[in-house]
C-alpha cells in the first residue's frame, strides 16, 4: 500500500496523542474520557491516521481493540517522538527563562575576592544548567567588553562618570591597611591613615580603577595628607605581594585580607570611605540567561 506523504503531512500532534492513548486502553470509550472528548470523533481520528499512514494500525472487534503488528511498531516509536517532542519544549521554555544557554561574565580582580564567589555560587544553585564563561579584566576595559558584546555582565566598581551601561550595586566594604609584618604598626589593632603620611604607598593607577584609586586618595585626604605614591602597578595581589616584601605600604579593599600572604598583615582603618561593587549590563542585551542572572541579584550587602 502506498503511504500519501500529503496526508502524512497533515497528520498533528492531536492525532498521535489519541492513538497513544488508544493504544493503552485498547478501549474507545475509556480513550475518548481520558482525552475529553466524545467516542465518535477519537474513532475519525484514528481512521484519518491509518489512512494517512496507508496502514491498519488497531484490529476492531465487537467488543475489544487491539494492536496490529504495524500499530505495536509505531506505537514505540511515537512514544519515543513524543518524549522528544516534550524534552524539546520544556528545553525552548528553560531557554527562554533563561535556565539554560551561556552566560559570560566580566569580572575584576578585586571582584574575584569579594563578591563575585558569592554571585556566582548563588546563580549556579539558580540555573544549574546555564554554562557560565568567566573573563578576567580591568575595571577601565569592562565597559567597553559590555557594550561590545563580549561579555554579557560586568563585575566591578560603579561608574565614575555617566555611563550608558545599568548599574546594580550588591557589595559595600571599607579599606585596610596592609603593611610589611616588620613594620611598627603592625602590632596595632586599629590605625588611621594618617598613621602612614610618612610611608612610602603601592597603589594602583588612577586610570586603572578611578573609583578605587579616588577611595584611597579621599581615606588620606581626611587625615589631610597626599599618600606618596612611589609604585604603581594594575592588581591588588601584586600590591600585597610587594609590601609583603618590604617595598611599601599600601590601602586595599577589606576582602583583599582573605590572602593570608606570609610577611603582609592587613590592620582596620579607624575611618574609611565605603568602597562599592556591583554588576554592569547592557539593557540591549537580549540573552535569557542576563535576566535569570540579574533576578537573583541580592540586596546590598556589606562585608563583615
Amino acid at each position: 500500500m502506498t503511504i500519501n506523504a500529503e496526508k502524512v503531512s497533515a497528520v498533528n500532534l492531536r492525532h498521535l496523542r489519541s492513538f497513544v492513548v488508544l493504544a493503552e486502553t485498547l478501549h474507545f470509550g475509556q480513550a475518548a474520557r481520558q482525552l475529553h472528548m466524545t467516542q465518535p470523533p477519537l474513532s475519525r481520528q484514528i481512521a484519518a491516521l491509518e489512512q494517512a499512514l496507508g496502514i491498519q494500525l488497531f484490529e476492531r472487534h465487537s467488543r475489544a481493540v487491539s494492536l496490529t503488528r504495524a500499530g505495536e511498531h509505531f506505537y514505540h516509536n511515537v512514544c519515543r517522538l513524543l518524549d522528544d517532542y516534550e524534552f524539546a519544549v520544556r528545553s525552548a521554555q528553560a531557554a527562554a527563562r533563561g535556565e539554560v544557554g551561556q552566560l559570560r561574565i566580566g569580572f575584576t580582580m578585586y571582584a574575584a575576592w569579594s563578591v563575585l564567589p558569592d554571585l556566582l555560587a548563588a546563580y549556579r544553585r539558580q540555573c544549574p544548567d546555564v554554562t557560565v564563561k568567566l573573563t578576567e579584566t580591568l575595571p577601565k576595559d569592562l565597559p567597553q567588553a559590555l557594550m561590545s558584546g563580549e561579555v554579557d555582565v560586568g563585575i566591578s566598581f560603579p561608574p565614575a562618570v555617566a555611563s550608558a551601561l545599568s548599574f546594580q550595586a550588591v557589595f559595600r566594604e571599607s579599606l585596610c591597611a596592609v603593611l610589611p609584618a616588620t613594620h611598627p604598626l603592625a602590632g596595632e589593632r586599629e590605625i588611621r591613615a594618617g598613621d602612614l603620611h610618612n610611608e612610602a604607598f603601592i597603589s594602583l593607577p588612577h586610570s586603572a580603577a578611578p573609583e578605587l584609586r579616588g577611595a584611597v586618595n579621599d581615606c588620606c585626604a581626611v587625615d589631610q595628607f597626599e599618600p606618596d605614591i612611589t609604585l604603581e602597578t594594575n592588581l591588588q595581589q601584586t600590591i600585597v605581594n610587594l609590601v609583603a616584601k618590604g617595598l611599601g605600604v599600601s590601602l586595599v579593599p577589606q576582602s583583599m585580607s582573605r590572602m593570608q600572604l606570609e610577611g603582609a598583615v592587613f590592620r582596620p582603618l579607624a575611618y574609611s570611605p565605603p568602597v562599592v561593587q556591583g554588576v554592569y549590563w547592557q539593557g540591549t542585551n537580549d540573552n535569557p540567561c542576563l535576566q535569570s542572572f540579574l533576578q537573583g541579584l541580592p540586596m546590598l550587602q556589606e562585608e563583615t
